[in-house]
Order: C-alpha cells, then structure tokens, then sequence
C-alpha cells in the first residue's frame, strides 16, 4: 500500500474536518450573539448520549460479519478476526480517501494477507458491493414512497428527487452487471466510433484503459453474484441483513444524540435525512465526504437541532459515526504494515 497517498489522505481528510467543525462553532456562534464555550447542560440526557456512543463501537463488528460469511463461501480459511480488522481498515481508508474509494483495497489487503488467494479476497469484497448496492435501492424506494408530517414539503421533494436519481443510478449499474457482455460491446463500439469520428481524443490511451477497467468490474460483479447464486444463496441473505443492520446502526445514532441534547424528534424523520445524507457522503469527492458531510448535517438538521448545540451535534455525530471507527481502523493498518516490515 503507498504510505505517502495515506499520510496525504490523513492530512487532507483531518484539515478539512478540522476547518469545517471549528467554521460550524463559529458560525453558529455568531448567530446566537457572540462565541460562548458555555455547554447548555439543561435538558441534556447523558443516557441518551452513552447509547450513541455505544452503538458506534458495533459498525465495525457488524461489517466484519458480513465480510466472514460472504466470503466463507468462497474460502472457508477466513476468520471473524481477520474479517474484522479487514472492516475497520476498509472503514478508515474510506475515509481518508474520495467518495471511500479506498475501503475496498484494504479489506482486499487484509484478508489477502491471511493467506487468501487476492481473487478471491476481491471476490468478498466485490460482494460487499453488491450488498450495499442493494440495501440502496430498497432504501431509495422507501425514501421516495415516505411522507413526514412534520418536515417542510420543499426539503422532503428535495430528498425525494435527489434519491430518485441516486436510485436510478444505482439500478442501472446493478442491471449492467447483469449484461455485462452487452455493455461492454456497445461502450467499446461507441467509443470506436467516437474515436474515428474525432468527437473523442484518447493519445495516452486513459480513456481507453478506464474502460477496459470498468469492464472488469463488471464482470467480476457478475461472476461474484452467480457464484454466490450456485453456492451461498444464504450467505448472500445474510450479508445483506448485516449490511441493513450496519446502516440502522448509522442512521439511528444521529436520534439519540440530537434526544440527549434536549431535542424530541421523530426517529423516522432523523433516519430519513441521515439516509440522504449518507448518499451524500458516498458520492463526494472529498476524503470520508469531510466538510461535504458537516455542511449537509448543518443545514438539513437545522430545523431539529438547537441553534445553540448544533455545533455540538456536528461534532458527535462525526465522532460515533466516523471519527471512533476510523482511529481504530488506522491503529490497525499501521500495526500490519509494522508487522509487514519486520517481516
């Protein structure tokens, strides 16, 4: 793995979190009439709290299940420890790379360097994917059908429209998978042509290799599914119920934060906007969707949160979401690569 790209996703990622978290006290400071480190404690239900903070230390178990029982159909060597530190290298290399573009290749890392054979540690991850892409489109379809009472009609239409064009995305990558061969003929016949036409110039042949890679994927996505349709159907059950228990995990947190700040709001709600949020932060080009993700929960939690503890909200939802699990991923990851270089 390339330790300078990690030192410089490091830095990146915590400058901007660190620039956005303090740029959202100050604001916010001013808003309310001048900067105050006065935390209201009226109100506040440390229980409430305690239960946020607790549920953000099962993510990484919860994903290094879904890894162990995708890929014991693949190769049963593989162990729940390995298949956790593979989790949580998956989560901090998301972070600190964009749109988490990074969690794949050290899962891959991990479970590779418990003597798996790397296609077949691609494989698990690819299904992971596949997982996730799923539970995106059941949720899409609940976010588009659900109503709130209680939430503005222009910031639910809002929601709505931009998880219905996620949701179509989604699904059109997902139905490539499964013609692949198709796909791949037209976009290197169109780009053929294009490319003859002059309408497309490819000298260093980038545009080309891109595609050539896109193609693998598909049908390494595709070889995955249907392995797992001959061989793990279960399995493949399974990891999609974790992979929806991952993300109930994620998106309840923000509820018993803003209840333990002195708030009452609908968990529906709250797990409404998070899941916006979340789609947010996988398609943002920053690293672990940093500043992108803060401003989002700023604005569209605005209308749930006091302005005098929004900044305090920020700051904790960051921290049992990402910042706890992302310390404990990099403390991994640097652990094997000490281990790698002593070997």
């Amino acid at each position: 793995m390339n330790r300078k790209k990690i030192l410089l996703g490091i830095k990146i990622f915590v400058a901007i979190s660190l620039a956005t978290q303090l740029g959202i006290f100050f604001y916010t400071s001013y808003q309310n009439g001048g900067i105050s480190f006065n935390i209201p404690l009226k109100g506040m239900s440390f229980c409430m709290l305690g239960i946020a903070f607790f549920l953000s230390w099962f993510e990484g178990p919860i994903t290094g299940l879904r890894i162990y029982f995708l890929m014991r159909v693949i190769n049963p060597r593989i162990t729940i420890i390995t298949s956790i530190k593979a989790a949580y290298a998956n989560i901090f290399m998301g972070a600190i790379t964009p749109s988490q573009t990074g969690g794949g290749v050290a899962q891959i890392y991990f479970i590779s360097r418990d003597k798996i054979p790397y296609a077949q540690s691609s494989a698990g991850s690819i299904l992971c994917f596949v997982c996730t892409m799923f539970f995106l489109i059941t949720a899409l379809i609940s976010t588009a059908m659900f109503h709130s009472p209680t939430m503005g009609h222009s910031l639910q239409l809002m929601i709505k429209s931009a998880s219905v064009a996620v949701g179509v995305t989604t699904l059109i990558f997902v139905l490539c998978m499964f013609f692949t061969h198709l796909i791949n003929n037209l976009k290197f016949t169109l780009f053929a042509h294009f490319k003859s036409k002059g309408i497309i110039k490819d000298e260093n042949g980038k545009i080309e290799g891109f595609l050539k890679k896109f193609a693998e994927g598909l049908l390494n996505c595709r070889e995955s599914i249907l392995l797992m349709a001959k061989r793990g159907k279960m399995a493949l059950i399974v990891g999609y119920l974790f992979t929806c228990l991952f993300f109930a995990v994620r998106l309840i947190i923000p509820y018993f934060i803003i209840t333990g700040l002195g708030g009452n709001v609908s968990v529906a709600d709250v797990m409404y906007i998070q899941l916006f949020i979340t789609l947010v932060s996988y398609f943002s080009p920053t690293p672990g969707a940093s500043g992108i993700a803060e401003v989002s929960s700023l604005v569209l939690m605005a209308s749930f949160v006091a302005s005098p503890v929004v900044a305090i909200y920020t700051f904790l939802w960051r921290l049992c979401t990402l910042y706890v699990n992302t310390s404990i991923g990099g403390i991994l990851l640097y652990r094997e690569l000490k281990t790698s270089d002593s070997a």
